[in-house]
């Protein structure tokens, strides 16, 4: 326990650049240096954690806690993972709140929100290429990206419909009944602190358990719920939590944590919603992985499993790109018109980490950006003007 403590403590505060910088330095300790299972096991594991819902590399942490020390030692890693995301997270958090509208605050997160839609966009990119490999796929997406901007079809809805048609395609099943009923409710205009608590909780529960494809398959239905049904936030409020979480430690998806603590400022508990997110979020992850670790091998053999992540990874390329045509109004289009210095750093920032053949590290494309916006908000005749 002491070893598990002492190593996913650091990790957690190390765990920069998505879930493949933070795999890689898991399985450079546990499998090349510490031995404590070997690469046949780690990359099962890792195949069991695709199938779950949940961060990949979350799961595989609680999962390698769980091999050296039992279910404690599975709950101790995953709660060291995402404790300085938590720590992090909640901070800026504060700073935004309540010195958001400082110049220099302003100029930083002017710089942020072209990064975080070519952060993106960079992530629709990747995703595209691993998954649109045959027509019926390509087929998908389009499908969704029209169900879900255009439709208005409820996120779910989408996403499971997806699965089960990628998997009525290949293997001739009927598709499965509307899971409408796990839609979350509307809020009621005049609700509560506690009813404002429970709205936070009940969603991103939700949220963690249908959080297949990573983080940024999943942020379609977090702006869906916290922006379009809730009101929580604004869409400028969501690309900024997006560009604030890659600079902090532990998984993406832990930006619920900053959409948590916004949501409940609005009723005065902001602390209390990033506490009721965070836990929600990732108890999911907590229960299947601990749940199910013992059934690994049963579960990754199901048939029709890999066809319905596949199909639903498809969906997720359209929702992608559904919530990427809102946002980039928000970082391209400040004040209503087209800012064409904010057009040239997404793109930018966009080339640097799709294209480019030495990919920068994301952190450092996302406090280039800030940095740039600092400077406009200190020299703004460099650039045209001071921020609007």
């Amino acid at each position: 326990m002491r070893e598990i403590f002492w190593y996913f403590l650091k990790l957690g505060w190390l765990a920069f650049g998505g879930p493949v910088g933070q795999i890689g330095l898991m399985h450079l300790q546990v499998v090349e240096r510490q031995k404590w299972i070997d690469e046949e096991e780690f990359v099962r594991a890792l195949n069991f954690c695709h199938v779950l819902p949940g961060p990949e590399a979350l799961q595989l942490a609680i999962y390698i806690g769980y091999k050296k020390g039992g279910y404690a030692g599975g709950a101790l890693a995953g709660f060291l993972f995402i404790l300085p995301g938590f720590i992090t997270l909640t901070a800026l958090a504060w700073i935004y709140v309540n010195f958001g509208k400082r110049p220099e605050v302003l100029g930083v997160l002017w710089g942020f929100r072209p990064v975080g839609l070519a952060l993106l966009l960079a992530a629709l990119v990747r995703i595209s290429r691993a998954t649109l490999k045959d027509t019926f796929s390509v087929v998908l997406a389009l499908a969704a990206f029209v169900a879900f901007f255009f439709g208005h079809i409820p996120f779910l809805l989408v996403l499971l419909g997806s699965g089960f048609a990628y998997v009525g395609w290949r293997r001739f099943t009927p598709a499965m009944a509307a899971l409408a009923l796990l839609l979350p409710g509307r809020a009621d205009a005049a609700e509560s602190a506690s009813r404002r608590l429970f709205d936070i909780c009940s969603f991103f529960l939700k949220v963690g358990l249908f959080s297949f494809g990573g983080a940024y398959a999943v942020l379609p239905y977090i702006r869906e719920g916290a922006v379009a049904e809730y009101g929580w936030i604004t869409d400028r409020e969501m690309i900024d939590a997006l560009a604030l979480g890659e600079t902090t430690p532990g998984p993406l998806i832990s930006i619920g944590i900053f959409v948590g603590y916004l949501a409940g400022n609005g009723r005065g508990v902001p602390w209390l919603g990033a506490l009721g997110a965070t836990f929600w979020l990732f108890l999911p992850s907590f229960v299947l992985v601990l749940g199910a670790a013992r059934h690994m091998e049963w579960l990754t053999s199901r048939p029709g499993v890999k066809e319905f992540l596949r199909g639903v990874t498809s969906g997720v390329v359209g929702l992608m790109f559904s919530i990427s045509i809102p946002l980039a109004k928000v970082a391209f289009m400040p004040s209503g018109t087209v800012d064409w210095i904010t057009v040239v750093l997404g793109l930018a920032a966009f080339a640097a980490l799709a294209f480019w053949r030495w990919r920068l590290n994301v952190v450092v494309v996302v406090l280039g950006g800030g940095a740039l916006g600092l400077l406009r908000a200190f020299a703004p005749a460099l650039f045209g003007g001071p921020l609007s």
